[in-house]
């Protein structure tokens, strides 16, 4: 996923305070309480792959996208936690 990030739509549900605190690098915010009203912000012809602290999160938000019509959707195995863990970049 770290390589082949350009084509894939990261999507941090992560609370405001933990987006603040650090991301993904490229990563579009948006709070998983806030996603359902949101939806229109985001490019359907592109793979999403969803991520949080460690995935509970993560893969709510992934079952929301796809009961709206997103085919192409992930989760971040581990999600933040797994990222830092790993040494990969961060913002």
């Amino acid at each position: 996923l770290e390589d082949d990030r350009s084509s894939i739509q990261l999507l941090d549900v992560r609370k405001p305070e933990e987006w603040e605190g650090g991301h993904i690098p490229g990563a579009k915010h948006i709070f998983l309480g806030d996603l359902p009203g949101r939806l229109g912000e985001l490019d359907r012809s592109r793979p999403h792959a969803t991520y949080c602290a460690s995935g509970y999160r993560a893969s709510i938000a992934a079952s929301l996208l796809k009961a709206n019509g997103f085919e192409d959707v992930r989760n971040v195995p581990g999600s933040w936690k797994a990222w830092t863990a790993a040494g990969f970049a961060t913002d």
